[in-house]
């Protein structure tokens, strides 16, 4: 049977009204959920094939920041979490939508947040974040994330000294979600340069993504395709640089008596050799080792309404980064996140090597639980 558009909204108004029982979805509801969304599924499909062919393995990569973790929390879980509690009142995340687009709820409210990590040396990392409620069923979030290098000596080929400079790096996005029933879908748009002594890229770059939130349980399921798009300008003339694009694939899921929430994300999933490099260029990683290196694992142990603990590990880091006798902790990570009245402070500290691990920070607010109320 063929509905008509008119029809097809009344139908689908009814469903919202009806009390549909977990995923008990009958093909007409699936039908009807489909048919809006062609054109954009074409689109994606169109994009994703095309810029495919600009991300072949082999060329320098550009803007590689944008895999960095973009707060405390996706820093303890061990880097990537491509899917969020689906409990939305669990905890805010106002910057997981970094990774994938779609991890964000619209009724979470109005968030604000700042995330701020030092890195080795005079390296600094840092992420602004703002969403708010879309008028329609989502939401909107813009953002920012800051990459510097410092301050570096330059030299000659003689090996005299020039003087210095610096290097930073930095990407704008705008992101956009829809809910529909159990489905969440997002994008975002960004746009990202690099300066490095002079020399600057640039480009425009998408990220499509998709969540499915379990009505019942505590169970979300994302997939994101991260970073396509187009090279305004390279380094040089003579330089090639390819995109560090990305597809994700994660679950977030909590049992129904127990005060843990399991995080399992995998990346590198299309190109797959940047998970394969080591180093001495020779030795192809193990079956399983390969395997791992595109996981990572997270754990959060929820202690009340207000304090948690987060820990997670990712292999690809652990197992590029440690020494060939100490290991150092590499790829563990720690964390703990405390909600307060109006805020809720994140903290993390990562282990990359024996020499030391790196610190996180992140403050997030709630713009909407602040009542001002005029005299």
């Amino acid at each position: 049977m063929i509905l008509r558009p008119e029809s097809q909204k009344a139908y689908l108004l009814q469903l919202q009204k009806s009390e549909l029982s977990g995923c008990e979805l009958s093909a007409k509801q699936l039908v009807l959920f489909y048919r809006p969304m062609r054109k954009f599924l074409l689109f994606v499909f169109t994009l994703f094939f095309y810029c495919s062919s600009f991300a072949q393995i082999g060329r320098p990569q550009a803007f590689d920041f944008l895999n960095l973790s973009p707060s405390a929390r996706v820093a303890a879980l061990g880097g990537m979490q491509v899917s969020g509690a689906a409990d939305s009142n669990a905890v805010i995340t106002a910057s997981n939508w970094f990774i994938n687009p779609a991890n964000q709820s619209g009724s979470a409210g109005q968030q604000l947040s700042l995330s701020y990590q030092p890195y080795y040396a005079d390296v600094d990392y840092a992420t602004l974040s703002y969403t708010r409620p879309a008028a329609a069923a989502g939401s909107w979030g813009i953002g920012v994330s800051y990459l510097s290098y410092g301050e570096m000596d330059s030299y000659d080929l003689t090996g005299q000294l020039l003087g210095t400079f610096s290097s930073q790096e930095y990407a704008l996005l705008i992101n956009r979600t829809h809910q529909s029933g159990p489905f969440r879908m997002g994008v975002n748009a960004k746009f990202v340069a690099s300066d490095i002594a002079g020399f600057g890229a640039s480009a425009l770059l998408f990220d499509l993504g998709g969540m499915f939130v379990h009505p019942r349980q505590d169970l979300s399921i994302g997939l994101s395709i991260n970073n396509l798009g187009v090279l305004l300008d390279d380094y040089s003339s003579f330089t090639q640089s390819r995109l560090p694009s990305d597809v994700r694939l994660g679950l977030a899921f909590k049992p129904r008596y127990m005060p843990f929430r399991l995080y399992l994300s995998g990346y590198y999933l299309l190109f797959h050799n940047q998970a394969y490099f080591s180093a001495d260029n020779n030795e192809m990683p193990g079956y399983v080792n390969r395997i791992l290196r595109h996981m990572s694992l997270g754990g959060e142990l929820i202690l009340g309404q207000k304090f948690f603990v987060l820990f997670g590990y990712n292999h690809l880091k652990g197992n590029t980064l440690q020494m060939e006798q100490f290991t150092g902790g590499a790829g563990l990570s720690l964390g703990l996140s405390l909600r307060l009245r109006f805020l809720q402070l994140d903290f993390s500290r990562a282990f990359y090597h024996v020499a030391g691990g790196v610190s996180h920070f992140t403050l997030t607010t709630d713009l909407e639980k602040f009542n001002f109320k005029r005299n």
